[in-house]
């Protein structure tokens, strides 16, 4: 399955830097194309630890894609999604002895969905989201968050979280943890498909109805038009004060 791409990032107004990274990996093989498309929201209250975890979360990536994922597919491909998790694991503890030896705290949270054939797999740590967009916009991963946790458990309303003082606080992120539990999802893919990897960022201040009406107003999907939506729902980011960094990644499944 071909695929059309467009992105955007960009430094939060009440940031020093931008702690945000993301990552689009596509390669032709003998049995079509694959894809990996990552985000990842480095922690902004760990210093400088923080821009530095998520570049080198996508850096150890863009590897594993380039270096790793040839071999890969000339056998079992079945094992590409446990290899996948294998090696986010392993980045969690190459972040972790980083920062010992610099003395730093390192985090950052990661979504990352692979495709392949016509299968997608998500892979997810922290609170960035993944999203699919066909007839309606769907979540496709869970914020692992405490306030997320307490609305699943029915404590708090969804109303409720939104204002939470303690809405910023996750379960679990790379770099921080010794053990991380890497979730991932699974699903088919028939053509003519979005996905859409965010940073928060992005998401919290925009409904899901907010985000696929402006991404689906074009009646073609084309790079032009993809790149035009996210600059539309950044500048509405921009119009309602969002302090923080903002990371997209829109992908078109052809």
């Amino acid at each position: 399955m071909p695929f059309i791409t467009a992105y955007k990032t960009e430094q939060g107004l009440a940031k020093q830097a931008n702690q945000d990274a993301l990552m689009i990996k596509t390669a032709r093989t003998k049995n079509g194309q694959v894809g990996l498309f990552v985000v990842c929201d480095g922690m902004g209250g760990l210093s400088e630890g923080g821009e530095i975890a998520s570049k080198m979360l996508v850096e150890g990536l863009a590897n594993w894609f380039e270096q790793t994922l040839p071999i890969l597919l000339q056998s079992d491909q079945e094992d590409i999604p446990l290899h996948l998790t294998n090696k986010i694991e392993h980045l969690n503890q190459q972040l972790i002895q980083y920062g010992e030896q610099h003395q730093l705290k390192m985090g950052s949270t990661l979504t990352a969905i692979f495709i392949i054939n016509q299968s997608y797999y998500t892979f997810q740590v922290g609170d960035s989201r993944a999203y699919l967009l066909s007839d309606d916009i769907y979540q496709l991963t869970k914020d692992q968050t405490l306030v997320a946790r307490e609305v699943e458990r029915g404590m708090i309303t969804l109303e409720e979280a939104k204002s939470h003082p303690k809405k910023h606080v996750l379960l679990q992120c790379i770099g921080i943890q010794s053990t991380i539990e890497v979730v991932k999802t699974s699903g088919l893919l028939t053509g003519g498909e979005l996905l859409l990897l965010c940073t928060d960022g992005f998401y919290q201040k925009l409904t899901e109805r907010e985000i696929k009406d402006r991404i689906t107003t074009y009646s073609t999907f084309s790079k032009e038009n993809m790149e035009s939506a996210i600059m539309s729902l950044v500048q509405n980011l921009r119009d309602r004060e969002e302090t923080d960094d903002i990371t997209a990644v829109l992908v078109n499944i052809v």
